[in-house]
């Protein structure tokens, strides 16, 4: 009889330990679940969403923080045409500074060209924006051209690859 019970006894060892593998497989399944429902919300987190309520400040430092060696410069639409331009006070909302008759949202991805940016606030806000960039003598520039036509992640790529200075949002 001795032997039937640790027959019986290795039996139910067996069935725990099938018990426990088939518990672990579902845990793992669960957490490869949750790692990939937390990969796609930090993507979307990269996009900055730009809406009336928004200070202008608030959004340079967003913009900055997303492609820190590039600056996003508001003016008025007036101002497109002037040899100096003067930003917008970056303590106003841009409901504050745009056109009455516009309205609406932007949203700003690094897959988004410059140019596309730029009509984007012309069109929506009824402001001139230029995308900036400081080269390593400290320089100020917009971009224009060529460069207008790339994405705002390969242009920052670019500006880091030639030392343009880091972080300079205002």
């Amino acid at each position: 009889m001795a032997i039937a019970k640790k027959t019986a006894t290795k039996k139910s060892a067996s069935k725990k330990t099938a018990s426990k593998t088939t518990t672990t497989k579902k845990a793992t399944k669960k957490v490869t679940k949750k790692v990939v429902a937390k990969a796609t919300t930090t993507k979307k987190s990269t996009e900055i969403s730009v809406t009336g309520n928004k200070k202008i400040d608030t959004l340079r430092k967003e913009f900055n923080k997303q492609f820190p060696y590039l600056r996003l410069g508001l003016y008025y639409s007036y101002m497109r045409n002037e040899k100096t331009k003067t930003p917008l006070s970056g303590d106003k909302t841009l409901a504050s500074v745009r056109r009455a008759e516009s309205g609406g949202d932007i949203s700003i991805a690094g897959n988004k060209k410059i140019k596309t940016l730029e009509k984007e606030f012309d069109t929506v806000f009824g402001l001139y924006a230029q995308v900036c960039y400081t080269d390593e003598d400290g320089d100020r520039y917009y971009t224009s051209g060529s460069n207008d036509e790339k994405t705002l992640a390969a242009f920052n790529a670019e500006c880091e690859k030639n030392g343009c200075k880091k972080g300079v949002w205002k």
